[in-house]
């Protein structure tokens, strides 16, 4: 950036106004010229506390909070110039140098009074160094720092003008300088009153600069003296170096502060009048090309198409994790480029290597070898430490530690362990070389305002809300009016040399916090609507609507019928099962008894296509869509209401048309189809059912409520019917590999006035969910095959490509840790796995559920696609679902690709043709081309993915506010503390995550600082109060984190009953805790659920899962009493004589408990049958009640001291049955 500079200088009205013309040459904008108009003021007060002639003005300074000048002890007012304020900012700053007594007043070795020259800040404005302003600025607004800003430029009595065209800017800064401190000096002595307090003990100016005797010359031809002699023109000012005034003013603290900062900065370009500010801007540009903390510059087109086509390069899409490095690094963003060969993935580590490549970009990578890819972490950790630390160049390394708090409760924190150790051993490294395709969106963001809280500048950074994108650069200069909301930005591009991109400012959402907005940002991030306003259906599509109104209801017309099968008065009793409250009913069931035993079985879905002609308004919009979005507390159609919650609907009593699948199956041959037919139907449903109707007639119940009794009979024989044969058609499945997986979904109950959340749990599974699902799969398997034989290369198929073994890793070494083995070479061994996990803790639900997350988690996802783009059928198999076709039939309402499946079997049926009962306009949309369906599959796909993510995000979102609701503070009272029970889910470099299932929902537990690497225990884990959570056991050591457990060294040895002779804490994956809620306030995103440990649960593990060794049985840190002694389960509080042996308990899994009443000893020591008796004397106690009275007040003596508090619940000390239990140091010996 070049800089010319020229002043005119006029006199108005006003007084002197001057005027300075620069001309900027950027890479952006190129030359532009900028005109800064001064006026010249003579009101300006001194702020000095003991001046008489300004008191009225610094009156009315202290009245506004500005604090004064106040030199007394010493009697000396500093004035460092720019190489001093530049390069010892941090000196300035720093809490040694603000030493003050009670009274507010300076001690004699501080650095206050200072006076801070706008001169200064200037040059560091032109050099961007806005961080050392705003440091400038806090010491000035400090009171004990009696430190000002003086705007000596636009002061008639300090204002220099320009000097001859030889003089440097430097020089001509000094000179400012130093007619600012001669001034003072003047002023003070003309000041009255206080002239005659300062002829005793004198106030000196002293000037400080790091200069030596160059400046020494400038300052003194204006009049100043060297080390405070008295000759020259202006008595009372002084110049100091730096150095020397710190070695004979300051305290010895001071002097070795400096010395250090000295040391650290001698090799920088910290101090920026060594340079022009042309200069000092070449240098940085050079610097950033020389170093890896710049990205290189993006290859050229043919450079790029010669290494792909010699295999050099790799292009693919980039998607970002969210991993870092160890703790006490800076976290540096890591993206993976997948490849479809199968080769292995290409990981991008650090913002070096990623070279400017956004979320979903396509970009061209180039291998690296192992030594590059070192040489590559290497350059990333020094990036790393760029960011923390600075390095003069503020506008490259703005921080925000409310950000960074906020992403690490969002992301919970580092990286799991087994992805850490797995992550560089199976990837390759890569850098990104050229981004040959941006798929840069509008992006919900909220503005970060810098520490000092000033928005005067126009120029911000918007933080956007998706923690994968880098902040953005933007102009927007009325910033009071999107401080405390949502807004869009875009991206306009990304310069090499600039650590973020620029954009600009699009609209406002709304405010942080506001629930539209909040709902609003989730859609627009999602990429679903720019609002909820703008998902309403447009005109023409309403248009396109059939009549439906109380006058004029709507009804099939005799020519709509034709062509249609009538299952009306057929005997056919149909009916459909949904959630409770459904409004967009798509599905119905029948099950009836037919000639020879069989039965006919049907499933009948909403024939939207009737309605939605391919090519018009309505089905232009749907394909749009995707897919109808459902949030927690509304849902955006796909199709215009009136259709899907009315004429499509499948309501009760009403005749609807419907595309059908009826079967013939045979109860004698496991329910084998013998026929299937497909076609347009006329059904009229008898009854809407919701799932706990059903489930009560499928339990047999009578008198169901909400269903005819006259009816009731024949609902229940159906439903029971219909169950028999899909529990054999699910078995079957079974037994080919399908899997039985978990997903976390929970049910919000809402207030009807306020719409607040009223409660949260998790969707209650039933029998009649399985059911209905068994029947929609046997639906949509038949259709799948049927449209293939018809369209071989463009059917509109559904599948599920198998996991590789290394993403089972996780849940493989978690069930280790509990006995059992996972197999997870093919769907049918792990559906084994899972069986036999299932059986091994049946008592454990949650353990269970767990392990079906796990693999889970672990799948890939399923998606559309045209047969025509795959290798053959062998390519076509849905592994959860163990099927070799599939595809989405039974949701025409609800999702797109429905649509296309029922007009690919309408086609199908109709032959080469269309249907007679299909407009000829179908051919309107080319369901039978290849290229045209795998296009749409394709954007589908991503649909479908945004729409999940979207759900997901709402019910986190409902959830933030539920637990913000129940913990906050009631008027008058403290907040109310929300504890539930958890599991630990995985293990991470920092803590643990853990499932809450009360409320179904995982959050990080955070055991160890990010950047510190401390050990954050809270004291809760041993004393079992949820009071204690905020209490941190300082000296915890050894903090030990593995794939399946992490363990913590206490600090010293107390006789904690349930720690091992090592002294630790263990925390395994599937263990139970007690976990706090909480939410986290924060003023740039959605605020996130953060959870904090309240203690292991003992009795939950011990008695949830028994049968894979529950918790661990951990011997006391005292062998001699725990030879003497165990914890009786009758009384925690109470220890228990062991000398001899007892009898069985009825239970193993229970601690043993001694067998008389004269065995156990009361809270003071004393024998239960003495302590009956009134008061025992000492005399008469045995000698192991003294010992165990001794040994118990001991325990006593150390909760008293608050060192450590014992478990006050019952620990199990031995093992369940059968299991065998790890003897490592880590772990127990069960013996004991």
């Amino acid at each position: 950036m070049a800089h010319t500079r020229a002043a005119v200088v006029s006199e108005d009205n006003s007084g002197m106004r001057t005027e300075t013309i620069a001309f900027r040459r950027s890479k952006r904008q190129g030359m532009t010229m900028s005109v800064t108009e001064r006026y010249m003021r003579h009101d300006i007060p001194c702020a000095l506390s003991l001046c008489t002639r300004c008191a009225p003005q610094n009156h009315e300074l202290q009245r506004r909070g500005v604090p004064l000048l106040n030199p007394q002890h010493p009697r000396r007012i500093l004035v460092p110039d720019t190489s001093v304020v530049s390069r010892f900012i941090e000196l300035l700053e720093s809490a040694a140098t603000a030493a003050a007594d009670d009274h507010g007043s300076s001690s004699s070795g501080s650095l206050n009074n200072i006076v801070f020259c706008q001169t200064v800040l200037d040059a560091l404005d032109k050099r961007n160094r806005s961080r050392t302003i705003r440091n400038v600025r806090r010491i000035a607004a400090d009171p004990r720092r009696s430190s000002v800003v003086f705007a000596n430029e636009v002061f008639a009595e300090t204002a220099v003008p320009d000097g001859p065209s030889d003089e440097s800017s430097t020089e001509r800064d000094m000179r400012a300088v130093q007619q600012t401190a001669k001034w003072y000096a003047q002023h003070i002595r003309d000041c009255g009153p206080a002239a005659a307090a300062a002829a005793s003990s004198p106030i000196r100016i002293a000037i400080l600069t790091l200069k030596g005797t160059h400046a020494n010359d400038v300052y003194r031809s204006g009049g100043a003296t060297a080390e405070g002699s008295e000759d020259g023109v202006s008595a009372g000012v002084e110049v100091w170096r730096l150095d020397d005034f710190v070695a004979q003013n300051c305290s010895p603290q001071v002097a070795d502060h400096y010395r250090e900062i000295a040391r650290a900065t001698e090799d920088t370009d910290m101090d920026i009048t060594d340079k022009t500010a042309l200069e000092y801007a070449q240098s940085r540009l050079q610097a950033k090309s020389q170093t890896a903390y710049y990205p290189a510059a993006y290859w050229s087109p043919q450079d790029v198409e010669d290494g792909l086509r010699v295999g050099t390069l790799v292009r693919g899409k980039i998607r970002m994790l969210r991993t870092g490095p160890a703790a006490g690094a800076s976290r540096q963003p890591q993206g993976i480029i997948d490849r479809a060969d199968g080769a292995p993935s290409i990981l991008v580590s650090g913002r070096v290597a990623l070279n400017r490549a956004c979320p979903g970009d396509t970009v061209v990578v180039r291998l690296l070898t192992d030594s590059e890819a070192a040489a590559n972490n290497t350059a990333a950790a020094a990036a790393a430490k760029a960011d923390v630390g600075g390095n003069g160049d503020d506008a490259e390394s703005e921080s925000d530690d409310e950000e960074s708090v906020a992403v690490d409760q969002i992301d919970a924190g580092e990286e799991p362990i087994a992805e850490s150790e797995t992550l560089a051993a199976n990837h390759a490294s890569g850098v990104v070389v050229s981004v040959t395709e941006r798929k840069w969106r509008p992006f919900v963001a909220t503005l970060q305002i810098d520490g000092s809280g000033s928005s005067s500048s126009s120029r911000h950074l918007a933080v956007p809300v998706d923690v994968n994108v880098p902040k953005i650069r933007i102009h927007y200069t009325d910033i009071a009016a999107i401080a405390d909301r949502y807004f869009v930005v875009a991206i306009d591009g990304w310069l090499a040399d600039s650590q973020y991109p620029h954009g600009h400012f699009v609209r406002a959402l709304g405010r942080i916090g506001d629930l539209d907005a909040e709902i609003d940002t989730i859609l627009v991030e999602r990429q679903i609507a720019v609002s909820q306003a703008s998902l309403a259906f447009s005109e023409a599509s309403l248009r396109g609507m059939p009549v439906d109104s109380p006058l004029h209801p709507w009804c099939p017309s005799p020519d709509d019928i034709e062509g249609c099968r009538d299952l009306r008065d057929t005997g056919t009793l149909v009916f459909s099962i949904d959630p409770l409250g459904s409004q967009d009913i798509d599905d119905a069931v029948s099950m009836r008894p037919v000639d020879g035993g069989k039965l006919e079985l049907g499933v009948h879905i909403a024939d939207v296509t009737r309605f939605v002609a391919p090519g018009s308004a309505t089905d232009t919009e749907a394909q749009a869509r995707g897919t109808t979005v459902y949030l927690a507390d509304r849902r955006f159609n796909m199709i215009p209401e009136i259709l899907s919650e009315r004429i499509c609907s499948l309501r009760g009593g009403q005749d609807r048309f419907a595309v059908s699948v009826m079967w013939t199956l045979d109860p004698e041959n496991e329910y084998s189809a013998e026929s299937v037919w497909f076609g347009r139907t006329l059904i009229r449903s008898a009854c809407e059912m919701y799932y706990e109707q059903a489930q009560d007639l499928l339990d047999g119940k009578t008198g169901v409520n909400g269903i005819d009794p006259a009816m009731e009979p024949r609902f229940r024989q159906s439903i029971q019917d219909l169950a028999k044969a899909m529990r054999v058609l699910r078995e079957r499945r079974q037994r080919n590999g399908a899997l039985e997986l978990a997903s976390t979904e929970v049910k919000f109950e809402f207030h009807k006035e306020t719409r607040a959340v009223a409660e949260v749990r998790p969707k209650k599974s039933l029998e009649i969910h399985r059911v209905i699902e068994e029947a929609m799969v046997f639906a949509n398997t038949a259709v799948a095959q049927r449209i293939h034989q018809h369209i071989p290369g463009a059917a509109l198929l559904r599948r599920h490509r198998s996991p590789t073994r290394d993403r089972f890793e996780r849940l493989v070494k978690a069930a280790g840790t509990r006995g059992l083995a996972i197999d997870c070479s093919s769907n049918a061994a792990l559906a084994d796995s899972l069986r036999r996990v299932a059986q091994a803790a049946h008592s454990d639900p949650d353990l269970l559920f767990l392990a079906k997350s796990m693999a889970t988690l672990a799948m890939q996802e399923a998606d559309y696609f045209a047969t025509g783009d795959c290798g053959g059928p062998a390519e076509f198999a849905h592994y959860g679902l163990a099927l070799d076709y599939y595809t989405h039939f039974t949701s025409p309402i609800r999702r797109y690709a429905d649509i296309i499946v029922h007009r690919q079997l309408l086609a199908a049926l109709a032959g080469a043709e269309s249907s007679a009962a299909e407009p000829a306009s179908s051919s309107a949309l080319p369901v039978e081309s290849r290229q045209w369906v795998g296009s749409v599959a394709a954007r589908l796909n991503e649909r479908n993915r945004q729409s999940k993510v979207a759900q997901r995000e709402s019910t986190e979102l409902f959830q933030s506010r539920f637990v913000a609701q129940k913990t906050q503070k009631e008027e008058g009272q403290d907040s109310q503390p929300l504890v539930a029970d958890g599991v630990v889910a995985e293990v991470r470099t920092n803590g643990l995550i853990v499932y809450v299932p009360r409320f179904g929902l995982r959050g990080p537990v955070h055991l160890r600082d990010k950047a510190t690497g401390k050990i954050q225990l809270p004291l809760s884990t041993l004393s079992g109060k949820p009071g204690d959570v905020d209490k941190i056991i300082d000296g915890c050591t050894e903090f030990v984190a593995e794939s399946d457990r992490l363990s913590i060294r206490l600090p010293i040895n107390v006789p904690v009953f349930h720690l091992d002779d090592h002294h630790r804490l263990f925390f395994a994956v599937f263990d139970h805790v007690r976990v706090m809620l909480r939410v986290l306030e924060t003023r740039r995103r959605r605020a996130p659920v953060y959870l904090t440990l309240v203690s292991q649960a003992w009795g939950a593990a011990s008695g949830g899962a028994g049968a894979l060794g529950g918790s661990r049985a951990y011997r006391s840190s005292l062998p001699s009493l725990e030879k003497k002694f165990r914890i009786s389960a009758a009384n925690p509080a109470v220890l228990a004589r062991s000398g001899r042996k007892s009898k069985p308990t009825p239970s193993e899994n229970e601690p043993c408990q001694s067998g008389t009443p004269e065995d156990t000893l009361g809270d003071n020591g004393e024998t239960a049958a003495s302590s009956k008796g009134g008061k025992s004397k000492g005399k008469s106690r045995s000698k192991s009640a003294r010992y165990a009275g001794g040994a118990y007040d001991v325990l006593e003596k150390f909760s008293e001291m608050s060192l450590l508090e014992t478990r006050r619940e019952p620990q199990r000390l031995g093992s369940s049955p059968g299991t065998k239990q790890p003897t490592d140091p880590g772990h127990a010996d069960p013996q004991n």
